[in-house]
């Protein structure tokens, strides 16, 4: 079964309440609004919003009661790769082999779109009901994308020069930087479906497992991150056993959790096979 096959309810969920989203913002002037959805549709996975309702679907609630903060993640994570992708930051050219946002559209727009994305994020959580689900959700979400959680990830990852990152450094930077923010997708599909307290420290701490090895195997697959401060070996371990160990919190679920043990797997698969360590 393939990721797509697996998760087209949910993909199409996902795409038709962006498409919804961006469609409802085509208002002068125009350019910033191309801006933003060339930055959406891009061909992205979508890991975060499948995981918000996967995590949903786990804790016994309807996914679509998780669609509004899994389209908000999603537009967070969007408006971050825009910004990274500024020569100010990353400079890149190409992402998923296309033009980078400050490329198709000038950096002075690129900018704005980002900055749109992350207002129309807060302005979609706002309309969540109840009040008190908006508010719990509104905190956990902005934390997750602030200094405590992605942006003072990537501030540490620029601040600090490869040659002085220690491992700890990075697990530091990762389970900030990126990890936040798959985190607080599984956080954000246990408070849609009303989950328990056990359900919901468990689907965090699977989160949390998940969001760190993510990290680790994009370092494996782009040599560097924890492959300057370890051999890529013993990176390949860590990432194994965080896999694992998120497999371990998904136990007190039922059947409704396959989906998540198969977004664990299907994150173990992308490490190259000449690499992948016996266990």
């Amino acid at each position: 079964m393939t990721y797509r096959r697996l998760f087209k309810n949910s993909l199409a969920l996902i795409e038709k309440g962006l498409r919804d989203l961006l469609r409802a913002q085509r208002t002068p002037p125009l350019s910033i609004h191309r801006a933003m959805e060339y930055a959406v549709f891009s061909g992205a996975k979508r890991f975060r919003p499948v995981l918000a309702l996967s995590a949903c679907e786990a804790c016994g609630g309807d996914p679509r009661r998780a669609l509004p903060a899994a389209l908000a993640i999603e537009l967070i994570h969007t408006y971050s790769l825009v910004h990274d992708d500024l020569p100010a930051l990353d400079n890149d050219a190409l992402r998923r082999g296309k033009p980078t946002c400050h490329k198709k559209f000038g950096e002075t727009n690129a900018i704005l779109a980002g900055d749109a994305l992350l207002t129309l994020a807060f302005e979609l959580l706002a309309k969540i009901k109840p009040a008190e689900r908006a508010v719990r959700l509104l905190r956990e979400i902005s934390t997750a994308a602030g200094t405590h959680g992605m942006i003072g990830g990537q501030v540490a990852d620029l601040e600090i020069p490869a040659r002085k990152k220690t491992v700890a450094l990075h697990r530091f930077i990762s389970e900030r930087k990126t990890g936040a923010l798959i985190r607080v997708s599984a956080a954000a599909g246990a408070i849609a479906a009303g989950a328990t307290t056990r359900q919901f420290r468990s689907i965090v701490r699977y989160g949390e497992y998940l969001g760190h090895a993510f990290q680790v195997v994009d370092d494996i697959l782009d040599r560097d991150g924890y492959c300057e401060a370890m051999s890529v070996p013993a990176a390949i371990k860590k990432a194994e056993h965080l896999i694992g160990q998120a497999k371990k919190e998904l136990r007190i679920f039922s059947r409704n959790a396959q989906p998540l043990f198969f977004l664990a797997d299907f994150l173990k698969a992308r490490i190259p096979l000449r690499t992948l360590s016996t266990s």
